[in-house]
């Protein structure tokens, strides 16, 4: 049970067992029964070399604290080798004195991912676990360590990504102004969202905002359902019918894959956007737009124009005021805060219990490159929310393509390059093979090799080439 304290605090980035390394008893036991009750973690100590060196030899640790105050030589060297070993993104923590350098281990050069200075509250444990330790784990030397908070209109963009802050920092600025806008982003990365907050932050804010997703339309009904029609203008055409630019009054009109238009549905919207002037399909009358227009593509529009498929003269229109919307793999610190957030979104939305992230979770979501961007992120932190068991979100909780993503860049990292070899793709599916036999057999090694038509041993041999051995030693089974 939670302490009032961190009633509604999110779920700290720490795995289920963690380590606390330190000659200060008092501290140490008040660390480890904060750890235990308030987040559910099992915590070991030690208090002096001995100790230190048999738990750290273990290597199953999901995060250790280390205490740098009044530690002897023996006990940093004994830290420093056994981190060695240690993947990168198990997140170590130093316990410092208030005013010391923060993440330097004294004489020794060993950066942590964050620290804590002693003496230190409940809150200032679970700001650095539920906050800190989730960016610091990813960051790179020379990159911020906490992202950009940038207001826009009624949310604040949390980002990494200088040419995405100074893009809405752009496009915040003319948002306010009555002018035409081009949005340029794959599909997925929050153009429509963009395009909402660029409404209420204009003089427009208490009228309409209307969407039309030109993609989603046949060629024939585009203009009948930008322009409407009159009865009698086609066949179906049975009655009178406002075109989404008369509807939208003084609002804002958001036309989505603008890049789908025909040539001549191309010089219509020109004319709107030039003049304001249109004429309902079957009508000879003029009608007068008085929308604010924001367009939107997940296209190049200019290698459109140059191929002759895209309206030089609209092109040359739009790209005056264009921005463009960075994908989410060209802004992967990104992908940390955006999980946070629709963490916390969904177990408060669905009632579900999430006290723990297990920092591997992060680490696929991390290495994966999100095709569909911001919206595939979503949708899949909200599948691992409704599968977490046991109050902590772990990689089994993701889809087998994200939960392998970062075993297959490291495949990748190792042959020096992208996928392109017979033996490279073969070892990417082999991992697939070999974690979805484990999970489908509880992790149970002999029923799983029994089910590959392979030794114990073979698969043995392969986890360890694929570094597969420790991945599960949470969830041992009597034959592992």
């Amino acid at each position: 049970m939670f302490s009032d304290e961190l009633a509604s605090a999110p779920p700290a980035v720490i795995g289920r067992r963690n380590l606390v390394v330190s000659p200060d008893t008092v501290l140490a036991q008040q660390l480890a029964g904060w750890l235990e009750r308030d987040f559910g973690c099992q915590t070991a100590l030690a208090y002096n070399q001995e100790q230190a060196q048999q738990l750290l030899d273990r290597n199953g640790f999901g995060a250790v604290f280390f205490d740098t105050r009044h530690v002897d030589a023996g006990m940093r060297t004994v830290f420093l080798q056994a981190l060695g070993h240690y993947p990168p993104d198990i997140p170590t923590i130093a316990i410092t004195d208030p005013g010391a350098d923060d993440r330097v281990l004294p004489n020794q050069g060993y950066r942590f991912h964050a620290s804590l200075a002693a003496p230190f509250s409940l809150s200032e444990l679970s700001t650095l676990l539920c906050h800190r330790i989730a960016t610091a784990l990813f960051a790179k030397a020379g990159e911020p360590q906490a992202p950009w908070e940038v207001p826009f209109g009624q949310i604040v963009y949390r980002t990494f990504c200088r040419e995405f802050r100074e893009s809405l920092a752009n496009v915040a600025h003319v948002a306010r102004r009555d002018v035409t806008m081009l949005l340029v982003g794959e599909t997925g990365t929050g153009k429509t969202t963009l395009a909402r907050q660029i409404h209420l932050m204009s003089s427009r804010a208490s009228h309409s905002l209307l969407t039309v997703a030109c993609g989603a339309l046949s060629s024939e009904l585009v203009e009948s359902e930008l322009f409407g029609h009159v009865k009698g203008a086609f066949t179906g055409a049975d009655r009178n019918k406002i075109g989404k630019f008369e509807a939208a009054g003084q609002g804002t009109l958001l036309l989505d894959e603008i890049d789908v238009l025909t040539p001549s549905q191309q010089a219509s919207l020109l004319r709107v956007i030039e003049s304001g002037e249109f004429e309902p399909v079957g009508s000879n009358e003029t009608h007068h737009s008085q929308a604010r227009l924001v367009v939107a593509t997940n296209v190049d529009l200019n290698s459109l124009m140059e191929s002759g498929h895209f309206r030089s003269d609209l092109y040359y229109r739009l790209n005056m005021l264009e921005f463009h919307i960075p994908p989410l793999r060209k802004r992967r610190l990104d992908i940390v805060p955006l999980t946070l957030s629709f963490i916390d979104e969904f177990r408060t939305s669905h009632d579900v219990e999430i006290r723990r992230i297990d920092p591997e979770f992060l680490s696929c979501l991390v290495a994966y490159d999100w095709p569909g961007n911001v919206r595939e992120l979503k949708n899949h932190i909200r599948r691992a929310v409704l599968f977490c068991r046991n109050g902590e979100l772990t990689p089994f909780d993701l889809a087998p393509v994200i939960a392998n993503a970062k075993r297959h860049a490291e495949i990748i990292e190792m042959s020096g390059g992208s996928p392109e070899t017979l033996n490279e793709k073969m070892a990417c599916t082999e991992v697939e093979i070999l974690e979805q036999a484990l999970r489908d057999h509880g992790y149970n090694r002999t029923a799983t090799a029994q089910s590959l038509g392979i030794s114990r041993v073979g698969l043995y041999k392969k986890m360890k080439k694929y570094g597969l051995l420790g991945l599960h030693a949470d969830k041992p089974t009597a034959n592992s």
